[in-house]
């Protein structure tokens, strides 16, 4: 591999931004696994739930809020999985605001394939593998808009499977798979373990259509033996996905997520800048002060992913243009020193209130600028919101909505029988003060 070429992080010894916000991966040697940090509980529950199960199936649902940690976690479940036994991949399965039982069972399917097919390539050439060719291949030709001849894929295969329309995968598709997974439990394999995702990309009502999807397929999906299905998604998602429905919750454990403890913060980004120290007899230079992530810690309310960002947001436009003093001494110190908060916010401020710029959800903006200059730290009903804003309770769900989406509000647990809140994020709270 050739040298990194020079850039700006290379005066703190780095050889790039130590604050990338992808998943961390196994085999990944730009985000390596072994970078992981803290949820040793969250993951001791996990495998006692996976090793648990035994030869029967199990399904989980991993529940918490954006940014802190979730995609991570499950990656390195699955990679402790693999290395006890259980087949399966870096890749997830996504849940779609117009899915049908169909669309969703075909992409289950296609998953199971998959994992076999990269975990022991030599059964390829299975019956059982052979079937399955036929309608994952009719799903994803479907999916592109395109259809498929049975007889010219090249594929020898069960003469009772057909796959020439939508609901062939649900005629077919359940006795396929439990072939799939009797195939696996043949084998020297624990088991397959499926990742599926996307939840909290959904609006509300898409979410109740996933959860009946997932009531639906409960039997001819979810259940057959050695299949293990992980679920992730906030915390109110998977309320509505997987706890609404009786049929669904009783086949399902739910494991709340939450964020990381500072400490377990200071010390992932401990591990990164060492990880990316470019002289490896030098030690890396902090780019900032222990106190900033303290700081943006409780702005972000434990989103490690904003953390991440604002870091990132924050430092790089600073490199280099930073009086080189010693904030203690006075006197004239290296360039390379770590910055405090004080330095990084106008940065952060300007970058954050130029991009709500860019909006064009006027009246909305409006709304949000009215909240952060009245009280950016306050959390809010939606009851209070209208009384703030002087609307109809349909403006202000539709504002929130677009606040949500948008990433400048959140939704708060929620605490007891009380009302629903939401507050500020910390991209807001900068911006507002």
């Amino acid at each position: 591999m050739p040298p990194p070429l020079p850039n700006i992080w290379n005066i703190f010894n780095l050889h790039g931004s130590p604050y990338w916000q992808d998943p961390l991966g196994d085999g990944d040697v730009t985000h390596p696994m072994h970078l992981f940090v803290g949820r040793q509980q969250e993951l001791t529950q996990l495998l006692q739930g996976l090793f648990g199960a035994g030869a029967s199936s199990s399904r989980r649902a991993i529940g918490g809020r954006p940014g802190i940690g979730k995609t991570t976690l499950v990656k390195q479940f699955k990679a402790r999985a693999l290395a006890n036994g259980y087949l399966t991949t870096d890749s997830v399965v996504p849940i779609f605001a117009d899915d049908t039982n169909e669309a969703l069972f075909g992409r289950v399917l296609g998953a199971v394939y998959d994992i076999l097919l990269a975990n022991r390539p030599q059964t390829f050439q299975n019956p059982a593998m052979q079937a399955a060719q036929v309608l994952v291949r009719a799903s994803r030709e479907r999916l592109r808009g395109g259809g498929v001849s049975v007889l010219g894929i090249g594929a020898s295969v069960s003469k009772s499977v057909v796959a020439n329309a939508p609901r062939d995968m649900l005629l077919d598709g359940p006795r396929v798979l439990h072939e799939l997974m009797t195939l696996v439990q043949r084998s020297d394999a624990q088991g397959v373990l499926v990742h599926i995702n996307n939840l909290e990309n959904l609006s509300d009502s898409a979410i109740q259509q996933a959860g009946v999807i997932l009531r639906d397929l409960r039997d001819p999906m979810l259940m057959h033996n050695g299949l293990h299905v992980v679920v992730v998604g906030t915390m109110e998602a998977v309320q509505i996905a997987v706890m609404s429905s009786p049929q669904v919750r009783t086949v399902f454990s739910v494991l709340p997520v939450e964020p990381l403890p500072l400490s377990d913060v200071h010390q992932l980004l401990e591990e990164r800048y060492n990880f990316m120290r470019l002289d490896v007899n030098r030690p890396a230079i902090p780019p900032v002060e222990p106190a900033v992530h303290a700081r943006l810690y409780e702005l972000f309310r434990g989103d490690v992913r904003g953390i991440l960002q604002a870091l990132n947001d924050g430092v790089t436009p600073n490199i280099g243009l930073a009086p080189a003093v010693d904030t203690q001494s006075g006197l004239a110190a290296s360039a390379s020193r770590p910055f405090a908060f004080d330095e990084l916010r106008p940065a952060l401020q300007q970058r954050y209130v130029e991009q709500m710029g860019t909006e064009r959800e006027t009246a909305h903006v409006n709304r949000l600028a009215t909240w952060g200059t009245d009280n950016p730290v306050r959390p809010h009903s939606q009851k209070s919101l209208g009384q703030l804003w002087k609307v109809r309770q349909s403006t202000v769900s539709e504002t929130l909505a677009f606040l949500v989406r948008q990433g400048y509000a959140m939704l708060l647990p929620r605490q007891g029988y009380g009302a629903t809140e939401y507050a500020l994020t910390g991209r807001s709270r900068l911006m507002f003060g």
